[in-house]
């Protein structure tokens, strides 16, 4: 008997080992950063190319999109590379600034998760397609991304770096930007952590959210789904994302921090694998429900991120729109 009880103690305890290293597994795959900006790196506003990575894209309408992409007719050659804190602690900032237009509004621009940067070529192509409708543009470098300081070797999901946002929106104040003046632009994560800036800060009126996950719960079940795991292993994996990063992951549920006292616009492919199309959907419902200011866009037969690529002018015409509405 007391064979097979210390037998059965060394399986429970293989297994809770087990558990605990694949939670944690997962939590350092997704959350560990390259703080360059990949094959983008070196890239400028004047010499990005959308061809440089598209090998890399497993689907292939997205290599085909970003091969095809006249990339050069988005090139901009006049920007200053400015450098600013962030509202938290002494970390400094890296960003392009296009200050065109004179008693214009202005947006920044945040990148998604890593590897990834303003060198990138969503920011670059959504700065060209606002410049186009007389938008200024700032594309910024988040910690730990490009040219800003590097802090930690994981990724925050926003739930800090969202005042990395906040420090533009005070840089731009300070250099005469009124901040009803002022939107956000958001790309995958920088769309969830441009709503999480926005939610800090009342003043920011108009958000526009491209291809963002909506809920913890939601995003947690997809992410371990893609390393073939259940749900059960959630609690592990949350548990390494807290030690790793410092910060509490099941607060990443950016819908909830949307403000009936703001204005946002979602959009989102319809064939998206990595931030699946129920966080779209999510968004309106819970938007109807709240009654949350906020217009939609799904895009059919787009994956993820991939609207700007195959609808750039409609996309640009929706951006023009929309902010023109809501900045004054």
């Amino acid at each position: 008997m007391k064979y097979i009880f210390r037998f059965l103690l060394s399986i429970i305890f293989l297994l809770i080992v087990v558990y605990f290293t694949a939670g944690f597994y997962v939590a350092y795959q997704i959350l560990k950063i390259d703080p360059t900006c990949g094959l983008h790196e070196g890239s400028l506003p004047n010499s990005w190319s959308t061809k440089v990575d598209s090998h890399q894209y497993s689907i292939l309408s997205q290599q085909r999109i970003r091969e095809n992409f006249n990339y050069k007719d988005y090139y901009l050659d006049e920007w200053q590379d400015v450098y600013f804190q962030s509202r938290d602690y002494n970390i400094k900032l890296n960003g392009w600034l296009f200050n065109y237009f004179p008693k214009r509004p202005i947006i920044i621009v945040t990148h998604g998760i890593s590897p990834n940067g303003k060198c990138k070529s969503e920011s670059n192509i959504i700065a060209g397609l606002l410049i186009k409708k007389k938008f200024n543009v700032l594309t910024i470098d988040l910690r730990n991304y490009g040219q800003s300081d590097t802090v930690s070797s994981y990724d925050d999901l926003g739930l800090e770096s969202y005042n990395d946002i906040l420090g533009a929106f005070d840089f731009l104040k300070k250099i005469g930007f009124k901040s009803n003046s002022i939107g956000l632009h958001g790309i995958s994560l920088g769309a969830s952590t441009s709503i999480f800036a926005a939610h800090a800060e009342p003043e920011i009126k108009a958000i526009w959210s491209d291809s963002s996950l909506a809920e913890f719960k939601m995003i947690l079940k997809d992410e371990i789904a893609r390393y073939g795991l259940t749900i059960e292993f959630g609690p592990a994996v949350s548990l390494a994302g807290k030690i790793l990063t410092g910060i509490d992951p099941t607060e990443l549920s950016p819908a909830k921090k949307l403000s009936d006292k703001q204005y946002y616009f979602f959009t989102h492919g319809d064939s998206d694998t990595r931030i699946l199309t129920k966080h779209f959907n999510y968004f309106k419902e819970y938007s109807k429900k709240n009654n949350i200011n906020a217009d939609f866009w799904l895009v059919k037969d787009a994956y993820h991120v991939d609207a700007m690529f195959k609808e750039p002018e409609s996309y640009s015409k929706k951006m023009e729109d929309f902010f023109n509405k809501n900045l004054n």
